[in-house]
């Protein structure tokens, strides 16, 4: 309640000043891992910051990288704690981000430069996956963000990302994963079987399979950090499928049949269609099990959540949807005017994952994605969990102990670098920690009934940092020590 009553009392001096945005955030110092302001803009009614955010890498390196806020002034105005909407690892652009932040989403994103400039992009199971959980951090420690309220989302690499931080990071309320990598054993395989009959690297005109033998240099990325043995269980603990345990929040996986990037057969042995060997070169694979040499990795996703807790739909070609040509996936102004008309994403009430295949049939070896044409969208997804009630069952066994294994950082089951010491997955020590204590407390502080099944799962826990009970004034105790210490 103070913290509420703290917040609106900033909002005034926030957003009704001329000179909106200036001030809406601050540069931090004081401890390892404070954030800096790079530039504050107005855009219309929207107010947009860039920062840099320190964090370190998978090595323990220190690094930086920047991220960006975009947040709707109509929106602070309301004087409500504002939900965070987190696109993670690609670059969502600032167009896209207003759309999120029109309907009352402060949107944060990684923004990324070239090499030259300093702030490159990163394989997401490498240093993308340390960023991506240092801007989440700094999003959860903004004073107008809602603590309790965190939609997570991505594609390609950014659908592996969305689900490993949701996975990772509490409380997450909702994620959309668009043909995320779910299993990185299967996946980097599938390009290595395939970079002779792509005849990698050439160039996209030269291709067989262009726009695959275009994305095979993310294997190459991958072995830098972790070496090149597929069979080695780290390509297990660096997948979606080794944690889903810990994913409690809904989440929406969009998939395409037609995908030559992220097979569908990593997620499933149903729906799918033979290729036309017609149309593609000989020697050409795709077959899942064949293809994942980790035999910890040998799972699809489907094996490994119950059918009770999911529900699929499977949507046919839509009217006016077209097959895309190379040509056309090279320059969108060739694609036909006549195209499909957007539709809203099937999903589950009932059930936490919904699985939304796209049956367009068999690939092209052209397609990227998907291989036809599609407008759709999660619109009613991400709307219905923006404010839906959070129920107690959001905090699990398997997610209470992840969290305080980063709170005492001792996790476990890491992935093995190239030189072989386990990799750092963790932040600086008092972000880390400020993170887990906020998303405990934002937890305990929603009714009597969320604090007391913390109470019941932290007894029971094999890991008990803060002694053998807890309680949010404990927690509250420990937030305001690290604060406090880390601003001597």
């Amino acid at each position: 309640m103070k913290r509420c009553l703290l917040l609106l009392a900033c909002f005034p001096l926030i957003v009704g000043c001329s000179t909106f945005p200036s001030g809406l955030v601050k540069s931090e110092s004081g401890f390892e891992g404070a954030v800096t302001v790079v530039s504050t803009a107005a855009s219309g009614h929207f107010g947009i910051v860039t920062v840099k955010v320190p964090y370190p890498g998978i090595r323990g390196e220190k690094k930086e990288g920047l991220a960006r806020l975009v947040v709707s002034r109509n929106a602070l105005e309301s004087g409500r704690p504002l939900p965070a909407f987190c696109h993670v690892h690609y670059e969502k652009d600032v167009h896209g981000a207003k759309q999120w932040a029109e309907r009352g989403w402060a949107v944060f994103t990684a923004a990324y430069t070239g090499e030259k400039e300093g702030y490159p992009i990163d394989a997401a199971v490498a240093n993308g996956y340390n960023q991506s959980r240092a801007i989440l951090h700094w999003a959860r420690r903004l004073p107008f963000i809602d603590p309790a309220r965190m939609h997570i989302d991505g594609g390609s690499q950014g659908g592996y990302m969305a689900l490993v931080m949701s996975a990772d990071a509490f409380p997450v309320t909702s994620t959309t994963a668009d043909c995320p990598v779910v299993n990185w054993c299967y996946n980097l395989r599938y390009f290595e079987a395939n970079k002779g009959v792509s005849k990698y690297p050439a160039k996209l005109e030269d291709s067989p399979l262009p726009v695959m033998c275009s994305v095979t240099m993310l294997a190459d990325w991958c072995y830098k950090a972790y070496g090149n043995d597929l069979s080695n269980d780290t390509w297990y603990y660096l997948s979606p499928i080794a944690c889903l345990d810990r994913i409690t929040d809904p989440v929406l996986v969009t998939c395409a049949t037609g995908d030559m990037l992220v097979p569908m057969e990593a997620m499933t042995g149903e729906h799918l269609h033979p290729i036309d060997a017609a149309r593609f070169p000989a020697g050409y694979q795709r077959a899942f099990d064949a293809l994942t040499p980790c035999a910890k990795a040998r799972k699809r996703f489907e094996d490994l959540v119950p059918e009770s807790a999911r529900e699929t739909f499977v949507i046919p070609l839509q009217e006016n949807s077209f097959e895309v040509s190379l040509d056309m996936f090279k320059d969108g102004k060739l694609k036909p005017r006549l195209r499909p008309k957007n539709q809203d994403k099937p999903w589950s009430r009932e059930k936490p994952w919904s699985l939304v295949y796209l049956d367009e049939g068999p690939p092209a070896p052209y397609a990227a994605h998907t291989t036809y044409e599609w407008a759709l969208s999660p619109d009613s997804f991400v709307a219905g969990h923006q404010q839906h009630p959070i129920t107690p069952e959001l905090l699990t066994p398997a997610k209470l102990e992840w969290l305080l294994r980063r709170y005492a950082r001792q996790l476990v089951d890491l992935p093995v670098l190239a030189e072989g010491a386990p990799a750092n997955r963790l932040n600086f020590e008092t972000p880390e920690q400020r993170d887990v204590l906020s998303g405990l407390l934002a937890y305990a502080a929603l009714g009597a009934e969320f604090e007391q099944r913390l109470q019941t799962l932290y007894r029971a826990c094999p890991i008990q940092p803060f002694g053998a009970t807890l309680s949010a004034a404990a927690l509250r105790g420990a937030l305001q020590t690290l604060e406090r210490n880390a601003h001597r």
